[in-house]
C-alpha cells in the first residue's frame, strides 16, 4: 500500500464533519490515515458541560476524538498539536481583517510542523466560513503546497451556509492563489457504510439539532462529500474512494 493520508483538522470536530465517507471508505481499503488536530486547548463547547475550565474541556474535547476514532477500531492515528484555539487567544473567532502577526507565526510553525508530520496527502480545509483557525491552516498549506500533495475539503457547517455559487468562488480564489485549477472530486455515499448522522453525533459538546442537519443536508445535496485538488492528485485518491 502505497497511498499514505493526513487529515489536517483545524479542531477535534472539524474532519468528522467534512470527511467521514472519506475516512470510512479508506480505513475499509486499509489505508494509513494520519489525522492532525491544531487548535486543541480550548474551552469552547456549543452546548452547556459541566465545567468549562480549559483543561476539562480540552480533555472532554479529546475523548470525544477518539470515541470518533472508535468507530473505525481505533485505527487513525491521531497526533494533537495543542496549540491555543481562537477564543483564547483574541476576542474575536471569525476572520473580518488581515491575520494578526501572531496568527502569521501560527501559520509558520503549523507550516513547518506539516513539513515534518505529514508523508503522502494532505488533506487541507479550504477556510470556507472565514473561522479565523480554518484560514491558519490554509495559509499554512499555501505555503508548503509546492512541496506536498494537496486535496482540499469543504469545511462543515459553514458550507451548507452559502450557495454553490459562493463555494465556487471561494475555491477560485483559492485556486488563483496557488496559480493551479482545482477540480472538484465527489465521493458517494455509495459503498459506504457508515452513519454519518450518529459519527458527528460523537462531538456531543459542539452538536446540536441544527449544525446536525445542516451536515446532513450538505452531504444529502452533494450525495457524498466534495473534495478539491489537482486532477494528478486527486486521480491517487480516486481509485481507494470507488467514487
Amino acid at each position: 500500500m502505497s497511498l499514505k493520508i493526513n487529515i489536517l483538522s483545524p479542531h477535534f470536530d472539524d474532519a468528522a464533519y467534512g470527511l467521514t465517507l472519506t475516512i470510512s471508505k479508506l480505513i475499509n481499503r486499509n489505508v494509513p490515515l494520519k489525522l492532525i488536530n491544531c487548535f486543541t486547548v480550548t474551552r469552547w463547547t456549543a452546548i452547556p458541560v459541566e465545567s468549562k475550565g480549559i483543561e476539562a474541556v480540552s480533555l472532554l474535547r479529546a475523548q470525544e476524538d477518539e470515541a470518533y476514532n472508535a468507530l473505525f477500531a481505533s485505527a487513525i492515528e491521531i497526533v494533537n498539536l495543542n496549540l491555543l484555539d481562537a477564543p483564547l487567544r483574541h476576542d474575536y473567532i471569525f476572520r473580518f481583517k488581515a491575520l494578526e502577526d501572531d496568527e502569521l507565526e501560527l501559520a509558520e510553525e503549523l507550516r513547518q510542523n506539516l513539513l515534518k508530520q505529514v508523508d503522502g496527502i494532505l488533506f487541507c480545509p479550504l477556510s470556507i466560513g472565514d473561522h479565523v483557525d480554518h484560514v491558519i491552516c490554509l495559509e499554512a498549506v499555501i505555503k508548503l503546497y509546492s512541496e506536498k500533495d494537496i486535496i482540499f475539503y469543504e469545511d462543515l457547517p459553514y458550507s451548507a451556509r452559502i450557495t454553490e455559487q459562493e463555494i465556487f468562488d471561494h475555491v477560485r480564489n483559492v485556486a488563483e492563489r496557488l496559480n493551479v485549477k482545482l477540480s472538484p472530486l465527489l465521493n458517494t455515499v455509495s459503498n459506504c457504510n457508515i452513519d454519518k448522522g450518529a459519527a458527528v453525533r460523537v462531538y456531543q459538546s459542539q452538536m446540536n439539532e441544527q449544525i446536525c442537519s445542516e451536515i446532513l443536508t450538505h452531504m444529502n445535496n452533494l450525495q457524498g462529500e466534495r473534495l478539491w485538488g489537482e486532477e494528478s492528485i486527486l486521480k491517487k485518491l480516486e481509485e481507494e474512494l470507488e467514487c
